[in-house]
Protein backbone atom coordinates (compact mmCIF):
# COMPACT_ATOMS: atom_id res chain seq x y z
CA UNK A 1 0.00 0.00 0.00
CA UNK A 2 1.33 3.20 -0.44
CA UNK A 3 0.66 5.57 2.11
CA UNK A 4 -1.78 8.25 2.15
CA UNK A 5 0.40 10.97 2.70
CA UNK A 6 3.23 10.04 -0.04
CA UNK A 7 -0.05 10.55 -2.10
CA UNK A 8 -1.05 13.69 -1.18
CA UNK A 9 2.39 14.71 -1.91
CA UNK A 10 2.35 13.63 -5.28
CA UNK A 11 -1.04 15.15 -6.43
CA UNK A 12 0.31 18.60 -4.22
CA UNK A 13 3.62 18.51 -6.82
CA UNK A 14 1.62 17.88 -10.03
CA UNK A 15 -0.33 20.19 -12.72
CA UNK A 16 -3.28 18.51 -14.25
CA UNK A 17 -2.75 20.79 -16.67
CA UNK A 18 1.07 20.13 -17.77
CA UNK A 19 -0.13 16.41 -17.35
CA UNK A 20 -2.90 16.24 -19.43
CA UNK A 21 -1.80 18.70 -21.89
CA UNK A 22 0.44 15.96 -22.73
CA UNK A 23 -1.89 13.53 -24.35
CA UNK A 24 -4.78 16.42 -25.50
CA UNK A 25 -4.33 19.90 -26.94
CA UNK A 26 -5.23 22.10 -24.54
CA UNK A 27 -6.39 25.75 -25.23
CA UNK A 28 -6.68 28.51 -22.29
CA UNK A 29 -10.32 29.82 -21.89
CA UNK A 30 -10.49 32.01 -18.68
CA UNK A 31 -9.09 30.47 -15.40
CA UNK A 32 -9.60 26.71 -16.90
CA UNK A 33 -8.54 25.20 -19.88
CA UNK A 34 -10.79 23.42 -23.00
CA UNK A 35 -10.35 20.55 -24.59
CA UNK A 36 -12.26 18.39 -26.99
CA UNK A 37 -13.10 15.39 -25.05
CA UNK A 38 -11.18 12.11 -25.35
CA UNK A 39 -14.21 10.03 -24.26
CA UNK A 40 -16.95 10.60 -26.20
CA UNK A 41 -17.20 12.18 -29.73
CA UNK A 42 -17.98 15.90 -30.30
CA UNK A 43 -16.75 18.95 -32.31
CA UNK A 44 -17.40 21.92 -29.96
CA UNK A 45 -15.15 21.57 -26.72
CA UNK A 46 -16.78 21.05 -23.86
CA UNK A 47 -13.48 18.87 -21.89
CA UNK A 48 -12.65 21.96 -19.04
CA UNK A 49 -9.41 21.31 -17.02
CA UNK A 50 -9.66 22.92 -14.13
CA UNK A 51 -5.72 24.25 -12.55
CA UNK A 52 -7.01 25.46 -9.26
CA UNK A 53 -9.35 22.32 -8.49
CA UNK A 54 -6.72 19.85 -10.14
CA UNK A 55 -10.01 17.87 -11.43
CA UNK A 56 -11.66 18.12 -14.90
CA UNK A 57 -15.10 17.49 -16.24
CA UNK A 58 -16.84 16.76 -19.94
CA UNK A 59 -19.84 18.77 -19.75
CA UNK A 60 -20.76 16.75 -22.82
CA UNK A 61 -20.63 13.06 -21.48
CA UNK A 62 -20.15 13.98 -17.85
CA UNK A 63 -17.14 11.87 -17.20
CA UNK A 64 -15.13 13.57 -14.78
CA UNK A 65 -12.06 13.33 -12.09
CA UNK A 66 -8.76 14.34 -11.02
CA UNK A 67 -5.47 13.34 -12.32
CA UNK A 68 -4.82 9.57 -11.04
CA UNK A 69 -8.89 8.90 -12.51
CA UNK A 70 -7.49 10.69 -16.15
CA UNK A 71 -4.74 8.23 -16.67
CA UNK A 72 -6.82 5.36 -15.28
CA UNK A 73 -9.45 5.99 -17.98
CA UNK A 74 -7.19 7.45 -20.90
CA UNK A 75 -3.96 5.69 -19.95
CA UNK A 76 -6.12 2.22 -18.84
CA UNK A 77 -3.40 2.25 -15.82
CA UNK A 78 -4.35 0.90 -12.36
CA UNK A 79 -4.62 3.57 -9.33
CA UNK A 80 -1.08 2.30 -8.31
CA UNK A 81 0.41 2.84 -12.07
CA UNK A 82 -0.78 6.22 -11.87
CA UNK A 83 0.79 7.29 -8.79
CA UNK A 84 3.85 5.95 -9.87
CA UNK A 85 3.78 7.37 -13.14
CA UNK A 86 2.97 10.96 -11.30
CA UNK A 87 5.45 10.09 -8.39
CA UNK A 88 8.21 9.58 -11.55
CA UNK A 89 7.42 12.85 -12.99
CA UNK A 90 7.54 14.73 -9.82
CA UNK A 91 10.98 12.98 -8.24
CA UNK A 92 9.36 11.65 -5.58
CA UNK A 93 10.45 8.26 -4.66
CA UNK A 94 8.06 5.55 -3.30
CA UNK A 95 9.10 2.62 -1.23
CA UNK A 96 7.25 -0.76 -2.37
CA UNK A 97 7.46 -4.08 -3.41
CA UNK A 98 6.91 -3.43 -7.31
CA UNK A 99 6.93 -7.21 -7.96
CA UNK A 100 3.43 -7.36 -5.64
CA UNK A 101 1.97 -4.91 -7.19
CA UNK A 102 1.98 -6.25 -9.96
CA UNK A 103 -0.34 -9.17 -9.01
CA UNK A 104 -2.89 -6.56 -7.42
CA UNK A 105 -5.09 -6.76 -10.43
CA UNK A 106 -5.92 -8.14 -13.94
CA UNK A 107 -4.22 -4.50 -15.67
CA UNK A 108 -1.41 -4.50 -13.75
CA UNK A 109 -0.32 -8.49 -14.32
CA UNK A 110 -0.98 -7.28 -18.38
CA UNK A 111 1.21 -4.30 -18.19
CA UNK A 112 3.51 -6.39 -16.47
CA UNK A 113 2.90 -9.49 -18.89
CA UNK A 114 3.82 -6.83 -21.99
CA UNK A 115 6.79 -5.16 -20.24
CA UNK A 116 7.92 -8.77 -19.61
CA UNK A 117 7.65 -9.69 -23.30
CA UNK A 118 9.33 -6.51 -24.25
CA UNK A 119 12.75 -7.22 -22.49
CA UNK A 120 12.26 -11.11 -23.72
CA UNK A 121 12.00 -9.63 -27.52
CA UNK A 122 15.15 -7.29 -27.12
CA UNK A 123 17.24 -10.01 -25.49
CA UNK A 124 16.89 -12.27 -27.78
CA UNK A 125 17.57 -9.94 -30.72
CA UNK A 126 20.99 -8.70 -29.18
CA UNK A 127 21.77 -13.01 -28.34
CA UNK A 128 24.45 -13.94 -30.48
CA UNK A 129 22.20 -17.13 -31.45
CA UNK A 130 20.62 -14.49 -33.67
CA UNK A 131 23.57 -11.66 -34.73
CA UNK A 132 22.18 -12.28 -38.63
CA UNK A 133 18.99 -10.82 -37.88
CA UNK A 134 21.14 -7.67 -35.86
CA UNK A 135 23.59 -7.24 -38.33
CA UNK A 136 22.05 -8.56 -42.28
CA UNK A 137 18.54 -7.62 -41.58
CA UNK A 138 18.27 -4.73 -39.43
CA UNK A 139 21.38 -2.77 -40.40
CA UNK A 140 22.34 -3.86 -43.65
CA UNK A 141 19.03 -4.95 -45.22
CA UNK A 142 16.61 -2.06 -43.56
CA UNK A 143 19.08 0.64 -42.97
CA UNK A 144 18.29 0.20 -39.31
CA UNK A 145 20.83 2.46 -37.39
CA UNK A 146 21.69 1.32 -33.35
CA UNK A 147 19.93 4.60 -31.72
CA UNK A 148 16.64 3.89 -33.96
CA UNK A 149 16.59 -0.05 -32.99
CA UNK A 150 16.92 1.19 -29.33
CA UNK A 151 14.48 4.25 -29.88
CA UNK A 152 12.43 2.28 -30.80
CA UNK A 153 13.02 -0.25 -28.38
CA UNK A 154 13.09 -3.43 -31.49
CA UNK A 155 13.24 -6.86 -30.60
CA UNK A 156 13.29 -10.62 -32.33
CA UNK A 157 10.74 -13.93 -31.65
CA UNK A 158 13.11 -16.88 -31.63
CA UNK A 159 12.07 -20.53 -33.56
CA UNK A 160 11.51 -22.15 -29.79
CA UNK A 161 7.77 -22.68 -29.39
CA UNK A 162 7.85 -21.75 -25.92
CA UNK A 163 10.93 -19.76 -25.53
CA UNK A 164 8.81 -16.84 -24.11
CA UNK A 165 7.02 -18.70 -22.38
CA UNK A 166 9.64 -20.64 -20.63
CA UNK A 167 11.41 -16.90 -19.56
CA UNK A 168 7.83 -15.19 -18.57
CA UNK A 169 7.13 -18.44 -16.01
CA UNK A 170 10.83 -17.10 -14.29
CA UNK A 171 8.59 -13.78 -13.78
CA UNK A 172 6.10 -15.39 -12.10
CA UNK A 173 3.79 -15.24 -15.46
CA UNK A 174 1.15 -17.61 -15.50
CA UNK A 175 -0.08 -19.20 -19.69
CA UNK A 176 -3.44 -17.92 -18.06
CA UNK A 177 -2.14 -13.76 -18.20
CA UNK A 178 0.25 -14.38 -21.45
CA UNK A 179 -3.18 -15.35 -22.94
CA UNK A 180 -5.14 -12.57 -22.03
CA UNK A 181 -2.15 -10.35 -23.11
CA UNK A 182 -2.26 -12.00 -26.74
CA UNK A 183 1.05 -13.38 -26.29
CA UNK A 184 0.16 -16.86 -26.27
CA UNK A 185 -2.16 -19.51 -27.96
CA UNK A 186 -3.74 -22.49 -27.21
CA UNK A 187 -3.51 -25.62 -29.12
CA UNK A 188 -6.70 -27.70 -28.94
CA UNK A 189 -4.65 -30.37 -30.84
CA UNK A 190 -1.56 -30.24 -28.14
CA UNK A 191 -4.07 -29.10 -25.35
CA UNK A 192 -0.63 -26.55 -24.98
CA UNK A 193 -0.17 -22.89 -25.03
CA UNK A 194 2.68 -22.06 -27.42
CA UNK A 195 4.14 -18.89 -28.50
CA UNK A 196 2.17 -16.53 -30.42
CA UNK A 197 5.42 -15.01 -32.12
CA UNK A 198 8.01 -16.88 -33.62
CA UNK A 199 10.76 -15.81 -36.15
CA UNK A 200 9.58 -12.31 -36.08
CA UNK A 201 11.24 -8.83 -35.67
CA UNK A 202 9.36 -7.54 -33.07
CA UNK A 203 7.63 -4.16 -32.90
CA UNK A 204 6.81 -2.64 -29.91
CA UNK A 205 2.96 -0.51 -29.60
CA UNK A 206 2.78 1.78 -27.14
CA UNK A 207 0.26 4.00 -25.40
CA UNK A 208 0.56 7.53 -24.85
CA UNK A 209 2.47 7.19 -21.83
CA UNK A 210 5.00 4.69 -23.45
CA UNK A 211 3.88 1.44 -22.08
CA UNK A 212 3.66 -1.65 -24.26
CA UNK A 213 0.06 -2.65 -24.88
CA UNK A 214 0.55 -4.64 -27.99
CA UNK A 215 2.98 -6.15 -30.71
CA UNK A 216 3.77 -6.73 -34.58
CA UNK A 217 6.04 -8.79 -35.82
CA UNK A 218 7.47 -8.74 -39.25
CA UNK A 219 8.53 -12.35 -40.70
CA UNK A 220 11.73 -13.49 -41.36
CA UNK A 221 11.06 -17.09 -42.44
CA UNK A 222 10.47 -17.17 -46.44
CA UNK A 223 7.23 -18.58 -47.38
CA UNK A 224 5.36 -17.51 -44.58
CA UNK A 225 1.59 -16.17 -45.86
CA UNK A 226 1.28 -13.77 -43.13
CA UNK A 227 4.12 -11.32 -43.84
CA UNK A 228 3.10 -9.10 -40.46
CA UNK A 229 1.63 -10.54 -37.55
CA UNK A 230 0.10 -8.24 -34.91
CA UNK A 231 -1.99 -8.61 -31.08
CA UNK A 232 -4.87 -9.73 -30.73
CA UNK A 233 -7.44 -6.89 -29.32
CA UNK A 234 -7.18 -6.77 -25.23
CA UNK A 235 -8.61 -5.10 -22.66
CA UNK A 236 -5.43 -2.86 -23.04
CA UNK A 237 -5.15 -2.57 -26.80
CA UNK A 238 -8.31 -1.30 -29.30
CA UNK A 239 -6.28 -1.15 -32.92
CA UNK A 240 -9.01 1.73 -33.49
CA UNK A 241 -7.49 4.19 -30.43
CA UNK A 242 -4.23 3.19 -31.45
CA UNK A 243 -1.60 5.01 -33.98
CA UNK A 244 2.42 3.57 -34.24
CA UNK A 245 4.70 5.89 -33.13
CA UNK A 246 2.49 8.13 -31.38
CA UNK A 247 4.02 7.93 -28.04
CA UNK A 248 7.73 9.14 -29.32
CA UNK A 249 5.91 11.71 -31.94
CA UNK A 250 3.29 13.85 -30.15
CA UNK A 251 5.52 16.54 -28.61
CA UNK A 252 7.23 16.96 -31.84
CA UNK A 253 3.21 17.26 -33.75
CA UNK A 254 2.12 19.58 -31.42
CA UNK A 255 5.18 21.69 -31.78
CA UNK A 256 4.50 21.70 -35.62
CA UNK A 257 1.20 21.79 -35.25
CA UNK A 258 1.18 19.09 -38.09
CA UNK A 259 1.84 15.40 -38.86
CA UNK A 260 3.16 13.03 -41.53
CA UNK A 261 0.72 9.80 -41.49
CA UNK A 262 2.10 6.84 -43.27
CA UNK A 263 1.01 3.68 -43.73
CA UNK A 264 3.83 0.57 -42.20
CA UNK A 265 6.28 0.58 -39.18
CA UNK A 266 9.40 1.11 -41.03
CA UNK A 267 8.11 4.15 -42.91
CA UNK A 268 7.83 5.95 -39.24
CA UNK A 269 11.18 4.37 -38.14
CA UNK A 270 13.06 5.79 -41.81
CA UNK A 271 11.49 9.19 -41.50
CA UNK A 272 12.80 9.27 -37.70
CA UNK A 273 16.19 8.68 -38.98
CA UNK A 274 16.53 11.18 -41.20
CA UNK A 275 14.89 14.14 -38.65
CA UNK A 276 11.17 14.03 -39.27
CA UNK A 277 10.52 13.16 -35.78
CA UNK A 278 6.44 14.41 -36.31
CA UNK A 279 5.35 11.17 -37.72
CA UNK A 280 2.98 8.42 -37.07
CA UNK A 281 1.56 5.16 -38.80
CA UNK A 282 -1.84 3.84 -39.53
CA UNK A 283 -0.80 0.26 -39.70
CA UNK A 284 -1.61 0.15 -43.50
CA UNK A 285 -5.85 0.83 -42.34
CA UNK A 286 -8.21 3.34 -42.81
CA UNK A 287 -8.40 6.49 -39.87
CA UNK A 288 -10.74 5.14 -37.33
CA UNK A 289 -12.66 8.51 -35.92
CA UNK A 290 -10.97 7.88 -32.65
CA UNK A 291 -7.40 7.76 -34.77
CA UNK A 292 -8.47 10.61 -36.16
CA UNK A 293 -9.60 12.63 -33.18
CA UNK A 294 -6.55 11.51 -31.00
CA UNK A 295 -4.29 13.35 -33.88
CA UNK A 296 -6.62 16.36 -33.69
CA UNK A 297 -5.41 16.83 -29.61
CA UNK A 298 -2.22 17.62 -31.07
CA UNK A 299 -2.00 18.89 -34.83
CA UNK A 300 -4.04 21.04 -37.46
CA UNK A 301 -3.10 19.85 -40.61
CA UNK A 302 -2.57 16.22 -41.73
CA UNK A 303 -0.21 15.16 -44.43
CA UNK A 304 -0.73 11.85 -45.99
CA UNK A 305 2.05 10.48 -47.13
CA UNK A 306 1.08 6.66 -48.66
CA UNK A 307 2.81 4.68 -51.25
CA UNK A 308 2.51 5.55 -54.47
CA UNK A 309 0.48 2.63 -55.84
CA UNK A 310 -3.31 2.11 -56.14
CA UNK A 311 -3.10 0.99 -53.10
CA UNK A 312 -1.52 3.85 -51.41
CA UNK A 313 -4.13 6.16 -53.43
CA UNK A 314 -6.98 3.99 -51.62
CA UNK A 315 -5.45 4.05 -48.22
CA UNK A 316 -5.37 8.23 -48.90
CA UNK A 317 -8.91 8.51 -50.05
CA UNK A 318 -10.25 6.28 -47.47
CA UNK A 319 -8.22 8.33 -44.39
CA UNK A 320 -9.55 11.73 -45.76
CA UNK A 321 -13.51 11.50 -43.69
CA UNK A 322 -12.29 10.97 -40.69
CA UNK A 323 -9.48 13.73 -40.59
CA UNK A 324 -11.79 16.07 -41.81
CA UNK A 325 -14.60 15.24 -39.42
CA UNK A 326 -12.19 15.99 -36.62
CA UNK A 327 -11.61 19.18 -37.70
CA UNK A 328 -8.02 18.84 -39.19
CA UNK A 329 -6.61 20.09 -42.68
CA UNK A 330 -5.85 17.68 -44.99
CA UNK A 331 -3.07 17.24 -47.48
CA UNK A 332 -2.14 14.65 -49.79
CA UNK A 333 1.96 14.36 -50.20
CA UNK A 334 2.07 12.20 -53.64
CA UNK A 335 5.48 10.81 -53.52
CA UNK A 336 8.26 10.07 -56.03
CA UNK A 337 6.67 7.37 -58.98
CA UNK A 338 7.37 3.96 -57.52
CA UNK A 339 8.87 4.65 -54.31
CA UNK A 340 7.48 4.65 -50.21
CA UNK A 341 8.40 7.16 -47.48
CA UNK A 342 10.66 4.15 -46.27
CA UNK A 343 12.42 4.49 -50.08
CA UNK A 344 12.68 7.90 -50.18
CA UNK A 345 13.70 8.80 -46.73
CA UNK A 346 16.54 6.14 -47.23
CA UNK A 347 17.67 7.19 -50.81
CA UNK A 348 16.56 11.34 -50.95
CA UNK A 349 17.03 12.50 -47.42
CA UNK A 350 15.30 14.75 -45.13
CA UNK A 351 15.50 18.08 -47.71
CA UNK A 352 13.61 15.69 -50.50
CA UNK A 353 11.07 14.88 -47.94
CA UNK A 354 10.34 18.63 -47.12
CA UNK A 355 10.61 19.44 -51.27
CA UNK A 356 7.93 17.11 -51.68
CA UNK A 357 5.90 17.85 -48.82
CA UNK A 358 5.87 21.80 -50.25
CA UNK A 359 3.98 20.44 -52.78
CA UNK A 360 1.26 18.53 -50.80
CA UNK A 361 -2.08 19.12 -52.73
CA UNK A 362 -5.41 19.35 -50.83
CA UNK A 363 -7.88 16.36 -51.18
CA UNK A 364 -10.09 18.17 -53.73
CA UNK A 365 -7.30 18.54 -56.06
CA UNK A 366 -6.14 14.41 -55.26
CA UNK A 367 -9.62 13.06 -55.76
CA UNK A 368 -10.10 14.34 -59.06
CA UNK A 369 -6.47 14.26 -60.00
CA UNK A 370 -6.90 11.43 -63.00
CA UNK A 371 -11.16 12.48 -63.75
CA UNK A 372 -11.38 14.85 -66.74
CA UNK A 373 -14.30 16.74 -65.66
CA UNK A 374 -15.68 17.81 -69.02
CA UNK A 375 -16.51 14.28 -70.32
CA UNK A 376 -17.69 12.88 -66.69
CA UNK A 377 -20.82 13.79 -67.63
CA UNK A 378 -23.71 15.19 -65.40
CA UNK A 379 -24.18 11.63 -63.47
CA UNK A 380 -20.36 12.09 -62.63
CA UNK A 381 -20.30 15.79 -61.87
CA UNK A 382 -23.11 14.74 -59.20
CA UNK A 383 -21.85 11.79 -57.51
CA UNK A 384 -18.50 14.15 -56.67
CA UNK A 385 -20.29 17.24 -56.29
CA UNK A 386 -22.36 15.16 -53.37
CA UNK A 387 -19.34 13.39 -52.21
CA UNK A 388 -17.16 16.68 -51.60
CA UNK A 389 -20.88 18.16 -49.81
CA UNK A 390 -20.91 15.30 -47.18
CA UNK A 391 -16.96 15.49 -46.69
CA UNK A 392 -17.14 19.85 -46.24
CA UNK A 393 -20.34 19.74 -44.10
CA UNK A 394 -17.84 17.85 -41.60
CA UNK A 395 -15.75 21.04 -41.73
CA UNK A 396 -16.56 22.44 -38.24
CA UNK A 397 -14.98 25.92 -38.97
CA UNK A 398 -17.64 27.70 -41.49
CA UNK A 399 -14.57 29.97 -43.29
CA UNK A 400 -12.98 26.76 -44.15
CA UNK A 401 -15.98 24.74 -45.07
CA UNK A 402 -16.91 28.05 -47.50
CA UNK A 403 -13.25 27.58 -48.47
CA UNK A 404 -13.36 24.22 -49.38
CA UNK A 405 -16.83 24.32 -51.02
CA UNK A 406 -15.27 27.22 -53.62
CA UNK A 407 -12.60 25.13 -54.51
CA UNK A 408 -14.67 22.79 -55.19
CA UNK A 409 -17.12 24.53 -57.66
CA UNK A 410 -14.11 25.96 -59.43
CA UNK A 411 -12.49 22.73 -60.06
CA UNK A 412 -15.69 21.13 -61.12
CA UNK A 413 -16.67 24.41 -62.59
CA UNK A 414 -20.06 25.05 -61.20
CA UNK A 415 -21.85 27.28 -58.85
CA UNK A 416 -20.60 27.08 -54.95
CA UNK A 417 -24.15 27.10 -53.72
CA UNK A 418 -24.93 23.98 -55.41
CA UNK A 419 -23.07 22.58 -52.14
CA UNK A 420 -24.69 23.99 -49.97
CA UNK A 421 -28.18 22.37 -51.46
CA UNK A 422 -26.40 19.41 -51.35
CA UNK A 423 -25.62 18.96 -47.68
CA UNK A 424 -27.23 17.07 -45.63
CA UNK A 425 -28.49 19.20 -42.54
CA UNK A 426 -25.64 20.22 -39.73
CA UNK A 427 -25.26 17.73 -36.95
CA UNK A 428 -26.24 19.00 -33.75
CA UNK A 429 -23.49 18.85 -30.48
CA UNK A 430 -25.31 17.03 -28.35
CA UNK A 431 -23.35 18.35 -25.59
CA UNK A 432 -26.37 20.55 -24.43
CA UNK A 433 -28.46 17.72 -24.48
CA UNK A 434 -26.32 15.22 -22.37
CA UNK A 435 -25.71 18.34 -19.88
CA UNK A 436 -29.68 19.45 -19.69
CA UNK A 437 -30.69 15.73 -19.22
CA UNK A 438 -28.32 14.70 -16.59
CA UNK A 439 -29.15 18.14 -14.90
CA UNK A 440 -32.83 16.92 -14.81
CA UNK A 441 -31.87 14.26 -12.29
CA UNK A 442 -30.49 16.99 -9.98
CA UNK A 443 -32.44 20.32 -8.19
CA UNK A 444 -30.65 23.37 -9.58
CA UNK A 445 -30.69 24.89 -6.73
CA UNK A 446 -29.27 22.11 -4.43
CA UNK A 447 -26.34 21.48 -7.29
CA UNK A 448 -25.50 25.70 -7.44
CA UNK A 449 -25.31 25.90 -3.80
CA UNK A 450 -23.09 22.67 -3.18
CA UNK A 451 -20.68 24.17 -6.36
CA UNK A 452 -21.20 27.83 -4.25
CA UNK A 453 -19.39 25.84 -1.67
CA UNK A 454 -15.89 24.37 -3.20
CA UNK A 455 -15.68 28.22 -4.83
CA UNK A 456 -15.67 29.80 -1.42
CA UNK A 457 -15.54 27.15 1.16
CA UNK A 458 -15.38 29.87 4.06
CA UNK A 459 -19.47 29.97 4.42
CA UNK A 460 -19.42 25.89 4.67
CA UNK A 461 -19.44 26.36 9.18
CA UNK A 462 -22.82 28.54 8.38
CA UNK A 463 -24.56 26.91 6.06
CA UNK A 464 -24.20 23.17 7.61
CA UNK A 465 -26.05 24.94 11.00
CA UNK A 466 -28.82 25.76 8.97
CA UNK A 467 -29.07 22.52 6.31
CA UNK A 468 -28.63 19.41 7.25
CA UNK A 469 -27.95 16.37 4.71
CA UNK A 470 -31.65 15.26 5.14
CA UNK A 471 -32.38 18.16 3.22
CA UNK A 472 -31.34 17.58 0.09
CA UNK A 473 -34.22 15.82 -2.45
CA UNK A 474 -31.39 14.11 -3.98
CA UNK A 475 -29.47 11.62 -2.34
CA UNK A 476 -26.65 11.40 -4.52
CA UNK A 477 -26.24 15.58 -3.62
CA UNK A 478 -26.91 14.64 0.20
CA UNK A 479 -24.10 12.07 -0.38
CA UNK A 480 -21.81 14.83 -1.58
CA UNK A 481 -23.11 17.38 0.92
CA UNK A 482 -21.98 15.25 3.53
CA UNK A 483 -18.46 14.56 1.96
CA UNK A 484 -18.34 18.36 2.30
CA UNK A 485 -18.97 18.70 5.33
CA UNK A 486 -16.66 15.73 6.77
CA UNK A 487 -13.60 16.77 4.63
CA UNK A 488 -13.88 20.43 6.13
CA UNK A 489 -14.20 19.05 9.69
CA UNK A 490 -11.13 16.86 9.24
CA UNK A 491 -8.70 19.43 6.69
CA UNK A 492 -10.62 22.78 7.30
CA UNK A 493 -10.55 23.01 3.34
CA UNK A 494 -11.90 21.65 0.37
CA UNK A 495 -9.65 19.80 -2.39
CA UNK A 496 -12.35 18.57 -4.69
CA UNK A 497 -9.17 16.21 -6.29
CA UNK A 498 -8.83 14.61 -2.70
CA UNK A 499 -12.33 14.01 -2.62
CA UNK A 500 -12.42 11.85 -5.83
CA UNK A 501 -9.51 9.53 -4.27
CA UNK A 502 -11.68 8.79 -1.36
CA UNK A 503 -14.64 8.45 -3.88
CA UNK A 504 -15.56 4.48 -3.84
CA UNK A 505 -17.52 4.65 -7.35
CA UNK A 506 -17.63 6.51 -10.92
CA UNK A 507 -21.36 7.97 -10.51
CA UNK A 508 -19.67 10.16 -7.53
CA UNK A 509 -16.85 10.75 -8.55
CA UNK A 510 -18.39 12.00 -12.19
CA UNK A 511 -21.10 14.43 -9.44
CA UNK A 512 -17.74 15.61 -7.79
CA UNK A 513 -15.88 16.51 -10.78
CA UNK A 514 -18.96 18.08 -12.48
CA UNK A 515 -20.36 20.31 -9.46
CA UNK A 516 -16.48 21.63 -8.25
CA UNK A 517 -15.99 22.52 -11.77
CA UNK A 518 -19.34 24.89 -12.46
CA UNK A 519 -17.61 28.61 -12.73
CA UNK A 520 -18.75 31.63 -10.80
CA UNK A 521 -17.74 35.15 -11.08
CA UNK A 522 -15.36 35.13 -7.95
CA UNK A 523 -16.84 38.89 -7.26
CA UNK A 524 -20.58 37.10 -7.13
CA UNK A 525 -19.77 34.55 -5.21
CA UNK A 526 -20.81 35.44 -2.00
CA UNK A 527 -23.76 37.13 -3.27
CA UNK A 528 -24.94 34.47 -5.19
CA UNK A 529 -24.84 32.26 -2.07
CA UNK A 530 -27.19 34.23 0.39
CA UNK A 531 -29.66 34.24 -2.88
CA UNK A 532 -29.42 30.25 -3.62
CA UNK A 533 -29.30 30.33 0.25
CA UNK A 534 -32.59 31.99 0.63
CA UNK A 535 -34.33 29.86 -2.36
CA UNK A 536 -32.91 26.60 -1.04
CA UNK A 537 -34.67 27.82 2.40
CA UNK A 538 -37.65 28.37 0.65
CA UNK A 539 -37.52 25.46 -1.03
CA UNK A 540 -37.49 23.42 2.15
CA UNK A 541 -40.63 25.01 3.76
CA UNK A 542 -42.87 24.46 0.58
CA UNK A 543 -41.99 20.74 1.07
CA UNK A 544 -42.17 21.16 4.85
CA UNK A 545 -46.01 22.65 4.24
CA UNK A 546 -46.68 20.02 1.53
CA UNK A 547 -45.84 17.63 3.71
CA UNK A 548 -48.11 18.77 6.40
CA UNK A 549 -50.94 18.89 4.08
CA UNK A 550 -50.99 15.06 3.48
CA UNK A 551 -51.14 14.51 7.22
CA UNK A 552 -54.47 16.37 7.81
CA UNK A 553 -56.53 13.62 5.73
CA UNK A 554 -55.27 10.79 7.63
CA UNK A 555 -56.02 13.22 11.25
CA UNK A 556 -58.97 13.91 9.90
CA UNK A 557 -60.04 10.27 9.14
CA UNK A 558 -59.25 9.16 12.76
CA UNK A 559 -61.20 12.31 14.48
CA UNK A 560 -57.62 13.85 15.85
CA UNK A 561 -59.01 17.44 15.82
CA UNK A 562 -55.95 18.41 17.54
CA UNK A 563 -53.19 17.36 15.14
CA UNK A 564 -55.24 18.81 12.91
CA UNK A 565 -55.25 21.81 14.55
CA UNK A 566 -51.06 21.69 15.00
CA UNK A 567 -50.81 21.09 11.57
CA UNK A 568 -52.51 24.29 10.48
CA UNK A 569 -50.72 25.98 13.37
CA UNK A 570 -47.33 25.03 11.77
CA UNK A 571 -48.80 25.44 7.99
CA UNK A 572 -49.19 28.89 9.29
CA UNK A 573 -45.95 29.50 11.17
CA UNK A 574 -44.12 28.31 7.63
CA UNK A 575 -46.08 30.60 5.41
CA UNK A 576 -45.16 33.62 7.18
CA UNK A 577 -41.67 33.23 7.13
CA UNK A 578 -41.26 32.12 3.89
Amino acid sequence: MIPQETIEQIREASDIVQVIGEFLRLKKRGRNFLALCPFHTEKTPSFNVSPDKQIFHCFGCGKGGNLFTFLMEHEKMSFVEAVQFLAKKANITIEEDKQSDYKKDLLDKLNYANQTALEYFSEVLHNPIYIYVLENYLKSSRKIQPDAIEHFQLGLAGEEWDGFIKYAKKKDLTTEILDKAGLVIFSDKTKKHFDRFRQRLMIPIMNLSGKPIAFGGRTLKKGEPAKYMNSPETIMYNKSNVLYGLNLAKDHIRDEKAVYIVEGYFDVISLWQVGIKNVVASSGTAFTSQQARLLARFAETAYLFFDSDSAGRKAALRSVDSLYDAGMEVKIIQPIAGEDPDTIAKKYGKEKIEEIKQEAIGFIQFRIFDIDIEKSGIIGKEKLIKEFAAIGQKINDPTRRTLFFADAAERLNTNPQIFLQASTAPVADDNQELVSSRQKRHNKIEISLLSLLFSNPKTIESIFEIISADDFDSKELSRLYSAIIQQYKSDKKINAAKMIDNATDQEFITLISQVSNMEWDPDQIESEISNFLTQFKVDKRKKQIQKLKLEIPHAEASGDQNRIDEILDEIKSLSQNA
